[in-house]
């Protein structure tokens, strides 16, 4: 379906999210991927357009089929463990995309603290792990506290270093709820670059304080801000987060720092760790969910504005993801015509998936 405006101007085109992720599944074996790791692929792009994180959906997914037909990535990588202990696992991803070395990561750390409490899972020689809320939500339903960080190729500094020093190196944190998870996702940038991507192809100016040109000016032009620097959250703070995140998902499992990572296509990761925590090695579970659940309705129930609501972490991309599970995906005229130039070079018909 496509939604025009009143001017005639294609304005977003509406997909549901079942078809989205048998197309993109389709595009990837097309590249060489395995089915059952296209289908892995596809649903966790899909997954993040339909949690409202649209920079790590299909136009993430444009990323990953760039960096395979450059030569980054490596479609059919023999993921190997490098080490494993009695709670930890470490990963070589072979130059594959990070979806699956993370996926395989996630699933271990899980089988890890099913037998022990915990269990610490780390990936290198990776591309790419797209949404990190991805992962820990896997972790969450299975009733334990997931956290999930990664280090990227460098783009983000402060005002006065006339260099990239370290990535937008994201951070996700899950906690269960007995209900809906508490699920925090966030790069340690003000935005993520894949949100400058975004703008850019959409043709859109990005708010004043994301990003520098390359000479260290302020910009609102996503062109500009992709040529020069991101500036980082509570500025020499977010970036003290940031190098933390570079050391201990970079430099402490032999992956390489932001520095380093140096590659023709537009977006990789260093590397990966994931760690899944059974709270039932602390205290009881049901009553930390007792606990959790008094903790949300002190917060919400707090003095406020009439117009002002309280919400958790995930709270907005958990609405967000019922509504479009109902009504489609939102794509933009811009990553749409990207998109349907690939489907067309790889001759896969639309109409009839």
């Amino acid at each position: 379906m496509v939604i025009r405006s009143q001017n005639g101007v294609i304005v977003v085109h509406i997909i549901s999210a079942d078809k989205l992720k048998l197309l993109l599944s389709k595009v990837f074996q097309k590249l060489g991927v395995p089915k059952d790791d296209s289908e892995i692929v596809a649903d966790s792009l899909v997954t993040a357009n339909l949690r409202c994180v649209d920079s790590h959906g299909l136009s993430r997914g444009l990323n990953f089929i760039e960096g395979i037909k450059c030569g980054d990535i490596n479609p059919r990588p023999n993921i190997r463990i490098v080490k494993e202990g009695d709670i930890y696992t470490l990963f070589d991803g072979d130059k594959g995309i990070g979806v699956l070395v993370a996926y395989k990561a996630v699933l271990k750390a899980i089988e890890k603290a099913k037998a022990r409490g915990i269990g610490i899972s780390a990936a290198r020689n990776i591309w790419d792990v797209g949404s990190l809320a991805y992962y820990v939500s896997k972790i969450v339903k299975e009733g334990f506290i997931g956290i999930a960080i990664a280090n990227a190729r460098a783009r983000m500094t402060i005002p006065g270093i006339k260099s990239a020093m370290v990535g937008t190196n994201p951070v996700a944190i899950a906690i269960p709820t007995g209900n809906e998870p508490i699920i925090l996702d966030m790069a340690l940038s003000v935005a993520a670059y894949g949100k400058i991507i975004l703008a850019a192809r959409r043709g859109m100016k990005i708010p004043e304080g994301w990003a520098l040109d390359s000479e260290g000016k302020p910009t609102t032009d996503p062109r500009e801000a992709m040529k020069g620097y991101l500036l980082p959250i509570g500025s020499y703070k977010g970036l003290g987060l940031a190098i933390i995140v570079d050391i201990l998902s970079g430099i402490a499992i032999g992956a390489p720092y932001g520095l380093k990572i140096t590659v023709k296509a537009p977006y990789t990761q260093g590397g990966f760790v994931t760690a899944a925590f059974d709270i039932g090695m602390f205290r009881d579970p049901e009553e930390f969910i007792r606990d959790i659940n008094e903790y949300i309705r002190a917060l919400k129930s707090l003095p406020k504005d009439p117009d002002v609501e309280i919400l958790m972490p995930g709270e907005p991309e958990a609405r967000c993801y019922k509504e479009r599970s109902a009504k489609g995906i939102p794509i933009d005229d811009e990553t749409w015509e990207q998109f349907t130039k690939i489907l067309n070079e790889l001759k896969i018909d639309i109409e009839n998936i």
